[in-house]
């Protein structure tokens, strides 16, 4: 008899999960808090790290044929000079997609009992190891074991760890993707006084953007509205930043938070994935990755060893390390590009301009080239 798992979020952690977890030995049930399965209008990138398990679970086409590769990436000033170039290398090409495009490509044929609009609201570990799951609209049932993939705002870490909200960073971002009739076909990141716009291409004109700004948590953009708004701040800087923005139908907006690594990521049979177990900023664009890698490794520890101690203390001495530096450099980084004192600026951008592109390349690959795939556990 199969052993039942519930996977408490249907994003890209927990369809991974499902997709690499042994169908042979375990009932895999997704439970998602909204009305619909689906992912928001934004891009995501995907580096040869995470595309080495999509090529493991038989995915790499699909998602190169949605996606948009780029060879180059420049830093800019919002005037247009440049300050840096480099190339990425590796044995998998760096490519972005549509957030939904990847949902999709993960949800499609995957074998797992779909369940949406189901809210968690309590978690309760029983004598026998089984997981009792109350939901709000006040169902219950048991399960032999939940994964958490429930996002930086997770119940299921709430049950387990208890460190409180996360921490906000103090900018906000703006995202959107819009089709073009260009195609600059590099990737690019500019910086201005505690703003920063990147912009990455997903394939045939289309690009995906997004931009920061040093402002309250959660400010909104009212009363000049959102168009506005991004038209007095980046109005301004190089092409074609401010038309990307003018000819976006959709823009999301967030505040970039983050929390501080913590260990102990298991109570019981409940364990933590994805940004519900590391959430980082997203300036290495490294937090999609870092979540389908997770995904692999618990999966394939759970796969060889069970639901058992073991396996979840594999998963996490592995992970727990790779996450934390993650997510302490992009915290760095963020603080780096947010700076606001002209003086500062000028010698951040006077560090870009002198540093050599074999160093940039060295501290990516650092990320590009790890292989959770080759892991032996």
């Amino acid at each position: 008899m199969k052993q039942k798992v519930a996977v408490i979020g249907g994003g890209i952690a927990g369809l991974t999960f499902a997709r690499c977890l042994s169908t042979n030995q375990y009932e895999v049930h997704i439970f998602e808090q909204k009305q619909e399965f689906g992912e928001v209008g934004a891009a995501i990138s995907v580096f040869p790290n995470a595309l080495s398990v999509m090529d493991e679970i038989g995915l790499l086409d699909p998602i190169l044929k949605t996606s948009g590769k780029f060879e180059n990436v420049y830093l800019k000033t919002k005037k247009g000079n440049i300050l840096s170039k480099s190339s990425p290398k590796s044995d998998y090409p760096v490519v972005c997609i549509h957030r939904a495009d990847l949902h999709r490509i993960l949800l499609t044929g995957i074998n797992a009992q779909l369940h949406k609009g189901k809210s968690v609201k309590q978690l309760a570990n029983l004598d026998n190891g089984q997981v009792e799951v109350t939901f709000e609209n006040g169902e219950c049932s048991n399960f032999d074991a939940v994964i958490g993939a429930d996002g930086i705002h997770s119940v299921v870490r709430k049950h387990i760890i208890k460190d409180g909200d996360p921490i906000y960073r103090g900018y906000n971002v703006w995202r959107g993707v819009v089709e073009t009739n260009f195609d600059i076909g590099y990737a690019s990141e500019t910086y201005g006084e505690g703003q920063r716009v990147g912009i990455v291409p997903i394939k045939d004109g289309v690009y995906g953007w997004w931009a920061t700004c040093n402002e309250a948590f959660l400010q909104d953009d009212i009363p000049e509205g959102t168009k506005n708004k991004l038209k007095r701040l980046f109005g301004d800087w190089h092409q074609p930043i401010p038309e990307l923005m003018e000819n976006t139908e959709k823009i999301l907006k967030n505040s970039l938070s983050d929390r501080v690594p913590h260990k102990g990521w298991t109570k019981g049979n409940i364990t933590l994935i994805g940004d519900a177990a590391h959430p980082t900023t997203p300036n290495l664009g490294q937090g999609g990755c870092m979540a389908i890698e997770g995904a692999y490794l618990l999966a394939q520890c759970v796969n060889k060893y069970g639901l058992s101690p073991k396996a979840y203390a594999l998963y996490e001495k592995h992970q727990f390390p790779r996450s934390k530096e993650i997510v302490n450099e992009s915290l760095t980084l963020g603080k780096i590009g947010q700076i606001s004192n002209p003086i500062l600026i000028a010698l951040r951008n006077f560090l870009f301009k002198i540093t050599p592109s074999s160093v940039a390349m060295k501290m990516i690959a650092k990320y590009f080239s790890y292989r959770v795939t080759e892991l032996k556990i």
